[in-house]
């Protein structure tokens, strides 16, 4: 993980890296018309954070085109363009709740610095079928009792149902699977790490879904044993390798980027 000189240079490093999270995400094809929205706590102002404007292409966006927000009620602080309500709503409810995260002032182990929230398609389809990932593969470890299930309300349009979101999430959790919608993730420590668990999940529940459709009748499944479920885990499922694990990606955007997504 980096560390910084100021708050100044982390607030700098957060929002750019925002920026690419919507680029590489867009070019996993995570974007959807007008759906989706990523967050990051302003670490300056920490009851504040930074969200995308409602509309903006994911493969274009600028650090410059971020919109703050207050984490109390989802309002706008500085930012011309509008945000998704269902944005607003999730995000501030779910910042309220969780606290801040691991290492910054009056944070703690289940605090969260990031959000991310998109309509990819295998996880989208996982959700309608009311259930977490089977252990099935190395990668699925690193979910192992840390997959919230959120029944499904209807669009979300005020904090009310962000608040309901939020109530399923615990400090354990790396992501919620909205039934019926998609997948939450959370960054207890950075943005990037957010990113990895939603593409990761992604990857996760197309292995699942091909697996489920290749079972022959009568067949089950090689599940891994619970002491190697708990050590894998322990090895790629932290915070920290979460964040590490995003950087081939982030490398790989900066060079397509050439510096744009930082203005």
């Amino acid at each position: 993980m980096p560390t910084f000189l100021s708050l100044e240079s982390e607030r700098v490093y957060r929002k750019e890296h925002l920026a690419l999270i919507f680029r590489i995400l867009h070019r996993f094809g995570f974007a959807e018309g007008v759906a989706g929205h990523c967050s990051v706590r302003d670490p300056v102002q920490p009851d504040t954070f930074w969200v995308n404007p409602q509309g903006k292409s994911f493969a274009r966006m600028r650090q410059s085109d971020l919109i703050q927000c207050h984490v109390e009620n989802g309002e706008i602080v500085s930012g011309e363009l509008p945000v998704d309500a269902s944005a607003t709503s999730i995000h501030s409810e779910m910042y309220k709740a969780a606290g801040r995260g691991k290492g910054q002032e009056g944070g703690k182990e289940g605090g969260i610095e990031s959000l991310v929230h998109v309509h990819s398609p295998y996880t989208k389809a996982f959700s309608a079928l009311n259930r977490t990932l089977d252990m099935i593969s190395q990668d699925a470890c690193a979910f192992y009792n840390q997959q919230a299930l959120v029944p499904f309300a209807g669009g979300v349009f005020d904090n009310q149902e962000g608040a309901r979101i939020a109530s399923f999430i615990g400090p354990h959790h790396k992501v919620a699977i909205l039934q019926n919608h998609g997948l939450l993730s959370v960054g207890r420590l950075s943005i990037d790490e957010a990113a990895w668990w939603q593409i990761s999940f992604e990857m996760c529940a197309k292995a699942q879904i091909l697996a489920d459709s290749a079972l022959r009748p009568g067949e089950k499944f090689v599940f891994a044993k619970e002491k190697n479920i708990l050590d894998t885990r322990e090895e790629i499922g932290s915070p920290e390798m979460g964040w590490f694990c995003l950087a081939a990606y982030v490398e790989e955007e900066e060079w397509y980027s050439k510096g744009d997504h930082t203005l």
